[in-house]
């Protein structure tokens, strides 16, 4: 009896150690693919030029962005509600959908390239799509005045330069992995864990962070990305948001330092009930054995 209590003492132990650590890792896993059917934008919903805008790769030079990351224009409001929006896409061109996420908040995307039936294309109409920060949306401004100006480096260029380095010559999309080249329809889902602002210049504090939502119909340095196709397109965006649970910083460090730490106090707490236990007073009663004479 006494054996099965510790054991039972044992695996609730290891419950209660492992438990909070599964839903820690539950609760805050970002969403990383979705299904075609996530966007759930209730019908009539549009684009509240407050929360998102469109913007074209040669609308402005890229020169043109502030110290802090953000642009002169008008501050965005954070996207905290669904959007849609049809984003007209011409041949050998870019567009972009200019927004503004925050933590709390889990996004779900979904694109859909169709033909414009005024320039239709007789290829398939397929695109690339991209998530840039606005760091990256620079680089990417760059790169189509490179390619388009005759100047820049070909993707044959970019892959004599190592790995490492790559990221000072292209851009990369937003966690090095929210690029869906040769697309005809794609979804993806992402959240932000911390709020990404921009640095603190001279000219005060650079707010939220801004994204862009990129649908590309020509053809950059990235080596896997599609060619343009041979007339225009019509690009639907439908943006998902749900709310998102999102625990303090410092779980991170209960995950981390709590099993080193059970490490150690486990050994002490079994080392000491040990050395209690031959410790304690044996209470029993000697019983006596009467003698028998002969």
């Amino acid at each position: 009896m006494h054996k099965t209590a510790k054991r039972l003492a044992a695996g609730a132990f290891s419950i209660g150690l492992l438990a909070p650590i599964l839903a820690i890792l539950l609760a805050t896993a970002p969403p990383v693919m979705a299904a075609s059917n996530d966007c759930t934008v209730a019908p009539g919903i549009g684009l509240n030029s407050n929360h998102g805008e469109v913007i074209g790769v040669d609308e402005g030079d890229w020169w043109d962005w502030g110290w802090d990351g953000s642009s002169n224009d008008d501050d965005l409001l954070s996207l905290r509600s669904d959007l849609y929006v049809e984003v007209e896409l011409q041949e050998n061109y870019a567009q972009a959908l200019r927004m503004e996420l925050v933590p709390g908040y889990s996004y779900t995307f979904c694109i859909e390239f169709h033909a414009d039936p005024n320039n239709p294309p007789t290829d398939e109409t397929t695109g690339d799509v991209y998530l840039l920060s606005s760091a990256n949306w620079d680089a990417y401004q760059r790169n189509y005045e490179e390619v388009t100006g005759g100047w820049g480096m070909t993707s044959e260029d970019i892959e004599w330069i190592p790995v490492e380095w790559r990221d000072m010559a292209i851009f990369i999309p937003f966690r090095d992995s929210h690029a869906y080249e040769g697309k005809r329809s794609t979804t993806f889902s992402t959240a932000l864990d911390n709020d990404n602002r921009g640095f603190i210049s001279w000219f005060g504090d650079g707010g939220d962070a801004e994204y862009f939502l990129v649908v590309d119909n020509w053809n950059n340095t990235r080596q896997n990305d599609a060619l343009s196709v041979d007339g225009d397109m019509i690009v639907q965006i439908w943006v998902d948001v749900e709310d998102r649970l999102t625990l303090p910083k410092f779980t991170a460090y209960l995950i981390v330092g709590l099993l080193p730490m059970s490490c150690v106090i486990v050994p002490i707490i079994l080392h000491t009930r040990y050395h209690a236990a031959g410790l304690e007073e044996n209470s029993e009663q000697p019983e006596m054995v009467p003698l028998l004479e002969q």
